[in-house]
């Protein structure tokens, strides 16, 4: 594989500027075919599990989000942008799917299940083969840290980088990740306070069908 130009742009920032266009990345994918190579790497991860068709928003309908979510968010300053609305959700069967993070606010964790193509939104069943993506909404004019940490009866897995990203509506955690066994997974997010109060964990439990 061809050696980087320069210094390498870091996987997890890659997957951002995959989300939300770096000016800074640009400029580098321009003079190195290295990172560019992995970006389309990255890209190619995404078209597993790739957008919802766009629909007219309306608070009753489902909303195309994968690619325009947070793009939309970096912009909401500029926009001034003070009310998002949240679409309904099933609740977790245990309730507990909703953090409370000082220095945040309220922080709302899903998931989202890609099997055979097929993307489905708030799934709760899976099977081997599928593949899982994490969303959180949260108060927009906030920042979250958090892990994605995966419980099952035999302990806890922690398959994605921490990240750190913008808040708004159903923003997509990067990196994507698989459930195996026979019992039901917890998948969880733990969300750092900037306030250095408690971590908040927002969980919901996925079930082998």
């Amino acid at each position: 594989m061809t050696a980087c130009t320069a210094t390498p742009i870091s996987w997890l920032r890659l997957e951002q500027h995959a989300i939300v266009r770096d000016p800074d990345v640009d400029a580098h994918l321009a003079t190195c075919a290295a990172c560019r190579a992995c970006l389309d790497e990255i890209r190619g991860d995404s078209v597993a599990l790739r957008a919802l068709p766009a629909l007219p928003a309306a608070p009753a309908k489902k909303r195309a989000w994968w690619t325009w979510a947070a793009p939309a968010l970096a912009l909401a300053g500029a926009a001034a942008i003070a009310v998002i609305v949240l679409r309904p959700r099933p609740r977790d069967e245990h309730g507990e799917d909703v953090a409370r993070v000082k220095g945040v606010g309220e922080v709302i964790v899903d998931v989202v299940r890609e099997r055979g193509g097929a993307i489905t939104d708030s799934a709760r069943t899976f099977r081997p083969g599928d593949r899982w993506k994490v969303v959180v909404t949260c108060p927009p004019d906030a920042h979250a840290s958090l892990e994605v940490e995966v419980y099952d009866p035999h302990g806890v897995d922690r398959p994605l980088q921490p990240a750190q990203l913008p808040c708004g509506n159903r923003v997509v955690v990067p990196g994507a990740f698989e459930l195996t066994g026979r019992d039901p997974n917890r998948v969880c997010v733990r969300v750092a306070s900037p306030e250095g109060g408690a971590d908040g964990v927002a969980c919901v439990t996925v079930s082998p069908e």
